[in-house]
């Protein structure tokens, strides 16, 4: 558990921000990274199993969690927004009860792998025994995965499917599961794909005939992934993640309870069942940090993950990517812009409109869809509960889409109250993605603090 020294610390500093804001009523400048400097590494715990777009800054759920202001242990702890459980994995850490969803499938297996213990002696030996029957084994699984042939060499492809069919021959789900999630970090690896660029884009050496220096980069990653041995990758992935779950072995996160509710933060639902909804007034508080207009492309990001691991046929990729909230992606049948009741996001819409109306229908669409995602919070929330929203403003189209104050006047209209705002630049190149060419970079975040 945490020390007693860093609750007073973060006690203090959570009143002394209240009272500066109350005061003032201007958002606070902060570096989470100072405020925090026991965090030495992002590499905490079991964070790092795998790669995934956009994560958030470990600093800013630990600081929220540990500390008795916003909620105390045993509380019920809710991210609508969950992506690979950052928030859900701190919660257990801090002695509360974490809840947990999110609409892409490989997200929610991070995240509750994750979260779970393991006997890494058990793994240790599971993993030897499936490196050591697929590199003699003539059995493959190929499973659905989109333009394999383009992103993979022959070999890889033959190696990587020897080692799935050993993987899905595990009994142990948990186990599996583990195995499922290390091989999944393996692939994105071990294909052609620039790591440099979180949607599938593939090298090419030619592009930087101008830039000899990249150029030469370029060549020496395909040679690599030309003669990567597939097998020791793999084990060195999952050797890796074996060594980040040996620190949770003396951790209590087993003591609180870890549930994944739902696909959808309009709907949360009990225990992923999808037939109870979350009770009313049941979450003491909620950390998340939604999506932004136009945002990154999770399933297109995440779409050769989740073809190999067979969370997603390649003609269900589409059905996926439209239940993000933020999606960039229309039919003309679905351009359609209408108000969205926050009236300085509507007069700058409607200027949107007159320039790209693509661009307006995706930030019309994302407000209204957010509304519905707020609500559901605040239905779940407690009274007195707690509310930290982390989230950035973007340019579209070359005006500043203020997010962060366009969510402030909804949260506050529907009566809660806003304690205090911190800023927050963003110092990790996960989330500096400029989305396309009528975007602009993400560079700082809102992080934005409201009571029920």
């Amino acid at each position: 558990m945490i020390e007693n020294n860093i609750i007073d610390r973060n006690n203090n500093l959570i009143k002394s921000y209240q009272k500066q804001y109350k005061s003032k009523n201007v958002p606070i400048e902060v570096k989470f990274r100072e405020i925090i400097p026991e965090l030495k590494s992002a590499d905490r715990y079991t964070h790092l199993i795998h790669s995934y777009p956009a994560k958030l800054l470990v600093h800013i759920p630990y600081f929220f969690l540990n500390n008795s202001v916003l909620s105390k242990l045993g509380d019920n702890v809710l991210d609508p927004f969950n992506g690979t459980g950052t928030v859900y994995l701190e919660s257990l850490l801090a002695g509360r009860n974490a809840f947990g969803a999110d609409s892409n499938p490989l997200a929610r297996l991070i995240s509750k792998v994750k979260s779970t213990k393991y006997d890494t002696k058990i793994l240790s030996e599971t993993l030897d025994e499936v490196i050591n029957k697929a590199i003699i084994s003539k059995e493959k699984h190929l499973p659905d995965v989109v333009n394999c042939d383009l992103w993979f060499s022959k070999r890889n492809k033959v190696d990587l499917s020897k080692i799935l069919f050993q993987i899905n021959k595990i009994e142990n789900e948990n186990i599996r599961n583990f195995m499922l999630v290390s091989f999944s970090n393996c692939v994105k690896k071990v294909s052609y794909a620039d790591p440099r660029i979180s949607v599938p884009v593939r090298l090419n050496a030619e592009k930087y005939h101008d830039k000899p220096e990249l150029k030469e980069k370029t060549i020496k990653r395909i040679n690599e992934i030309n003669t990567v041995n597939i097998f020791e990758k793999f084990k060195t992935i999952a050797n890796d993640n074996i060594k980040r779950f040996k620190k949770l072995e003396n951790t209590l996160i087993q003591n609180y309870q870890s549930n994944y509710i739902s696909r959808d933060a309009r709907n949360l639902f009990n225990c992923n069942e999808e037939v109870t909804p979350l009770p009313n007034d049941s979450i003491q508080l909620i950390i998340t940090s939604p999506p932004y207009a136009g945002a990154q492309k999770y399933i297109r990001s995440s779409s050769l993950n989740l073809g190999w691991t067979g969370l997603a046929k390649v003609s269900e990729l589409s059905m996926l990517d439209k239940k993000n909230i933020g999606r960039d992606i229309y039919t003309k049948n679905e351009i359609n812009i209408v108000k969205t009741g926050i009236q300085t996001a509507d007069l700058l819409i409607e200027k949107i409109a007159l320039i790209n109306i693509s661009r307006a229908n995706i930030a019309c669409k994302y407000l209204i869809e957010m509304k519905v995602a707020i609500d559901e919070m605040i239905r779940v929330l407690k009274k007195e509960g707690n509310l930290v929203l982390v989230i950035g403003n973007n340019k579209i189209c070359g005006f500043e889409f203020n997010t962060q104050a366009y969510l402030t006047e909804y949260i506050t209209n529907k009566g809660l109250n806003l304690q205090f705002k911190l800023i927050d630049d963003i110092a990790s190149y996960g989330l500096m993605t400029k989305r396309n060419k009528t975007a602009d970079i993400i560079s700082r975040e809102y992080i934005l603090v409201f009571k029920k």
